[in-house]
């Protein structure tokens, strides 16, 4: 095997799992029999961090989304695609790995046209749309987590979701390591809403702080979203506020809990650093894939699901009051959070799909 492509989708729950990846096929290629890795990535995700720091080439490249000018697309459409597969061919690319998503769809038409070995990635319970229709082509399947009413016929198993080398912990502390009773009074919740933040979350938690048990019991840091920095920054002054951040690592060490949407990178980084969570899904989700990522953590007592769709804080107030009453309770999630974790996703995936096919 000379080159694997790893078409690493459009957003950030592609691209960071994509990335991991291709740290642990550049580590072992020589092991593996591989002589490159390249990652394929949209030109619009060019300032992603990821990327940027992306241990192998990245091949970018224009495809459209499917919608927009409907006359014009299918002429752009295979533009680009065969624009895609004449640089795959100029590479000596012998297998792709999808990340799912759109973006993705070039490179596994080219692994199934030109017969090239096709492995699949998928981050949710609910596979994405793209995945569910190339399940039948390829030749394994890793799934992050157990997959919800889905019949693949190949070899596949449940791995986790691949973790960026730097966000692997070194040490994962209990909630009981972080929190002691007699030397601390308040609990510090991260809050997330994903990597475009999330507005609902943020006024939720803008709102929450008005109520001074809150304040005494707890301290906020949010990580807002770029876009939604400022607005946030006018409402309130009683959060360490950050837009964005390339290393979680520091964020989830701080925390003893957290509040988030329910993405699978999300999901899985919490409970790399065992980390209790309070979910709260995006709701327009596709396939309510975020809802279905959530009740699988609240099943392994991991996470708490607060399912809706306005910015009423009374909800998820009852929650934290509950656990500043009963603490006992973090840290029983803290353990089922821990249990639920796959730090070694990124090499298990690899030595699943390479190891024994040279």
């Amino acid at each position: 095997m000379r080159s694997v492509l790893i078409a690493a989708g459009g957003t950030g729950g592609h691209i960071s799992p994509g990335v991991a990846l291709a740290e642990s096929l550049v580590s072992r290629k020589d092991s593996l029999g591989i002589s490159n890795v390249f990652l394929h990535s949209l030109i619009r995700n060019k300032d992603n961090p990821d990327l940027k720091q992306a241990p192998c080439e990245v091949v970018w490249h224009n495809t459209p989304s499917l919608s927009g000018n409907f006359l014009l697309l299918p002429f752009r459409y295979v533009f680009q695609l065969i624009k895609s597969w004449i640089k795959f061919r100029q590479l000596g690319v012998d297998a792709v790995v999808g990340m799912g998503g759109y973006s993705s769809v070039p490179a596994l038409l080219y692994a199934v046209i030109f017969g090239k070995k096709l492995y699949l990635c998928e981050q949710n319970c609910i596979p994405g749309k793209v995945n569910r229709i190339f399940f039948r082509f390829a030749d394994k399947v890793a799934f992050s987590f157990p997959p919800k009413d889905t019949k693949v016929s190949c070899s596949w198993e449940i791995l986790g979701n691949p973790l960026r080398s730097k966000t692997v912990p070194k040490l994962a502390l209990k909630f009981s390591d972080k929190w002691d009773p007699k030397k601390k009074k308040q609990f510090n919740v991260l809050v997330m809403g994903g990597s475009q933040g999330a507005r609902q979350i943020n006024n939720m938690v803008v709102n929450l702080m008005k109520h001074e048990v809150i304040q005494e019991r707890f301290r906020f840091r949010m990580l807002t979203g770029t876009a939604l920095y400022d607005e946030v920054s006018k409402k309130t002054k009683d959060a360490d506020l950050i837009s964005y951040s390339d290393n979680m690592a520091e964020h989830y060490e701080w925390a003893n809990m957290v509040i988030a949407r329910s993405g699978s990178g999300v999901l899985s980084e919490c409970a790399a650093y065992a980390l209790p969570m309070i979910l709260i899904p995006y709701p327009f989700a596709k396939d309510d894939h975020q809802t279905a990522n959530a009740k699988y953590m609240e099943a392994n007592g991991a996470a708490a699901l607060l399912e809706q769709r306005d910015e009423d804080e009374s909800k998820l107030f009852r929650i934290l009051d509950q656990f500043a009453q009963s603490p006992e309770l973090l840290n029983e999630m803290s353990i089922r959070s821990l249990e639920c974790s796959h730090v070694e996703a990124s090499p298990e995936t690899v030595g699943f799909f390479f190891e024994n096919t040279k």
